[in-house]
């Protein structure tokens, strides 16, 4: 229709930005500031008025909010509480204008003074909760309400939508681990959202690889969701069953990076079982967002599609915490523009994103919303090794990852990382656990040799230790099948060394393994 207003995903940048300003202030003066103890204080102690951020510019004045902010310790456990919106009668009278207020006068004078409580109740109240891993703290929650909840079914609308999937043929089997995670929740809600028909196994450690291959023979799905190493294994499986995968249109990756060397080997398995030019989809989330984005049928060419509607994202450089130009790489900082329970503002994930975000049409589907590069890496993956009492090495834990996948001879790997016989005042060790695949000829000695110059060229870090092991006992230790996510990288330092797992180590007698040892 003439003059009709474009959707949400083909605004230009500057209604894009008109509009994340707007909201912006309404979800400040609203909600945040009078319902969120965290932010309440913050604007406070830094003599913030709120009403004085008026565009996404001014954000700047904000200080940014980090882990350390809102993580549980042991000295305040209830710590991430203070994120939570908790309205009463006192701040809704002192916050809201009439504009929000007469509704409710209305209810009350109409339907009492309970419909009133019930009708916040509704919006408000933590129904749900979602927990970060707690890698590098206690795990943090982060609390969703039913007004969160109807949110994360329309992103997993728009998740359907940006990935091309068709509700009305299309199905589902979702493969990530059943927990009180985002991945698993937001494809349910993808399901439910998108209304699509979707099996939700729980992930291998519930029905076991041989339960979900037998499923997907059965739904015969178009899509398959899941982490990246765990679908990789599954396919293995199911190719070496030679199972038929001609139905699949493609892939939904989460949870780990998904590196070009990984799209072309799943893309390659899916074709030899029949699939037809199958897309391989990263999709990227984090539990402080409570939503995730995903890339179009493009894949990395696009990058990661946002909701300008429903956030503000920004990138930074991690050491000033200045912005930095389109295109250039930096830290991502998201900031909720709607959304009930635990709430973040300039919230620093931790996440690099190589090539930063670009406000150009996708490529691929023509949508205008920002989008996010693709390849991301964690600032925190950046670890001091101290290889030497006198020198240190900074290492990108990333490269193994991108090395290894790129080599089509290795099946699977481990890195461990540990101290040298345990002592915590000793140097560090690497020891990398590899299964190689049935066409390496030999001992898989040369091999050895090639990884261990290829590894060292990278990172200039020598390695300790290189052993091949058969795949059975390298999927054993990455737990492939018990855990609910393969142990790729264990690092064993900063335990004490009574509580080190020397099950992940593979011991040298006994498993055919052929070892290159180094002092």
């Amino acid at each position: 229709m003439p003059g009709k207003s474009p959707p949400w995903d083909q605004w230009s940048k500057d209604r894009i930005r008109h509009e994340q300003s707007r909201r912006l202030r309404r979800f400040l003066l609203d909600q945040l500031v009078p319902f969120s103890p965290h932010y309440r204080n913050l604007f406070k102690a830094h003599g913030i008025d709120p009403r004085s951020i008026r565009s996404v510019e001014d954000l700047e004045r904000v200080p940014f909010t980090t882990k350390a902010d809102i993580a549980p310790d042991e000295a305040r456990p209830d710590r991430p509480r203070d994120l939570i919106l908790q309205p009463d009668a006192a701040t809704i009278r002192a916050s809201w204008g009439l504009r929000k207020k007469i509704p409710l006068l209305a209810k009350k004078l109409f339907r009492g003074g309970q419909a009133v409580l019930d009708e916040l109740a509704m919006e408000y109240r933590p129904v749900s909760v979602f927990f970060t891993t707690g890698r590098s703290a206690l795990p943090t929650a982060f609390t969703l309400s039913r007004y969160d909840l109807a949110l994360l079914e329309e992103v997993g609308r728009r998740i359907l939508i940006y990935t091309g999937v068709d509700p009305q043929v299309d199905r589902l089997i979702n493969i990530f681990p059943y927990a009180p995670h985002l991945a698993f929740w937001q494809v349910y809600s993808v399901g439910v959202g998108g209304a699509v028909f979707t099996l939700n196994t729980g992930g291998g450690k519930v029905m076991g690889t041989s339960g979900i291959i037998q499923a997907i023979q059965k739904i015969r799905p178009a899509y398959l969701a899941g982490i990246p190493g765990y679908i990789y294994h599954l396919l293995r499986e199911a190719h070496s069953a030679a199972v038929d995968m001609s139905f699949v249109k493609g892939l939904a990756l989460g949870g780990d990076q998904v590196t070009p060397a990984y799209r072309r080997r799943v893309r390659e398995m899916l074709v030899n079982m029949g699939a037809t030019k199958p897309k391989v989809i990263s999709v990227f989330g984090f539990t402080e967002a409570r939503k995730c984005w995903a890339e179009c049928p493009g894949e990395a060419r696009g990058g990661f599609h946002t909701y300008p509607d429903l956030e503000v994202m920004e990138i930074v450089d991690p050491e000033t915490g200045k912005p930095v130009p389109e295109g250039e790489t930096g830290e991502l900082v998201y900031t909720c523009l709607d959304g009930r329970a635990s709430c973040v503002l300039r919230y620093r994930t931790g996440d690099l994103v190589i090539g930063g975000m670009t406000w150009e049409p996708c490529p691929e589907c023509g949508r205008t919303v920002p989008r996010i590069g693709s390849q991301l890496e964690r600032v925190s993956n950046l670890k001091s090794f101290q290889l030497s009492k006198v020198k240190g090495t900074l290492v990108n834990l990333n490269v193994f990852k991108q090395i290894l996948e790129s080599d089509d001879r290795i099946e699977e790997w481990q890195l461990v990382i540990r101290k040298r016989n345990d002592d915590p005042y000793d140097v560090d060790e690497m020891l990398l656990n590899v299964a190689v695949s049935s066409d390496v000829a030999g001992d898989g000695r040369e091999l050895r040799d090639e990884i261990e110059r290829r590894l060292f060229e990278a990172t200039e870090v020598k390695l300790n230790s290189i052993q091949v092991l058969p795949l059975a006992k390298v999927l054993e230790l990455l737990g492939m099948e018990t855990q609910l996510k393969e142990k790729r990288i264990v690092d064993l330092r900063k335990r004490e060394p009574a509580e080190t797992d020397r099950t992940t180590i593979a011991s040298e007698k006994g498993t055919g393994a052929v070892s290159s040892s180094k002092s």
